[in-house]
């Protein structure tokens, strides 16, 4: 366990107030709103032969995303490498009888649906290796995960990055990287995707953030 994932277990296992708070980012929730209205309720009349839509949320840290996710009918695997975040996450889903599974991982690693990089997973039903909707928001150890989570969609999945901008209040410390929209989308060259948007968002008066929203065609 290096400096930082001790930190994060400190924090999450001492029951800190999440320093982004407990609601989902506004952008997550203008997203999910979005897909409901263009796909109606994801999962909402699942069944064997048609079963719910899959997410990642990676770095999930409180869980506000995975929540807000499996909510909206979605069946989510919350990712972190801090055992006290996932056993909350996990704890949370269970309580309100939630579609999905959180997993203890390094992202720097992991790759979902392989079973060397499986991590200890807590929840029911396996990890694909494939998900319909990939979320990532603050994630700022290496941009390498984007490009990684770019390979995990589906055919018509969607994926949402969000990190602190360079210019933020709010965020990590100036020694972690805050990559730029250009730095950001230089990482997705090649990919195949279609880039549906990629800009700075001021979402409070302290915090602005890199907003990249793409998707794997067809």
């Amino acid at each position: 366990m290096d400096e930082t994932q001790r930190m994060w277990e400190e924090r999450w296992a001492s029951g800190t107030h999440p320093p982004d708070g407990t609601a989902p980012h506004p952008e997550v929730t203008a997203l999910l709103d979005r897909l409901a209205g263009r796909h109606g309720a994801p999962g909402a009349h699942h069944t064997p032969e048609d079963p719910r839509p899959t997410a990642l949320d990676l770095g999930t840290g409180s869980g506000r995303h995975a929540l807000a996710l499996a909510r909206a009918g979605w069946d989510v695997t919350a990712v972190d490498y801090s055992p006290s975040a996932v056993r909350t996450v996990d704890e949370a889903l269970r309580a309100e009888g939630l579609p999905g599974r959180a997993l203890v991982a390094d992202l720097r690693a992991w790759t979902p649906g392989t079973p060397e990089h499986a991590g200890e997973s807590t929840g029911t039903g396996t990890v694909p290796a494939h998900a319909d909707l990939v979320v990532a928001a603050y994630f700022h150890h290496d941009l390498t995960l984007l490009r990684r989570a770019a390979e995990w969609l589906a055919p018509g999945g969607h994926l949402l990055w969000i990190t602190h901008a360079p210019g933020s209040v709010d965020g990590p410390p100036p020694a972690v990287p805050r990559p730029d929209v250009h730095e950001t989308l230089a990482v997705l060259e090649g990919k195949d995707l279609d880039l549906l948007r990629a800009e700075q968002v001021r979402t409070s008066p302290t915090a602005l953030d890199v907003v990249v929203e793409a998707l794997r065609p067809l």
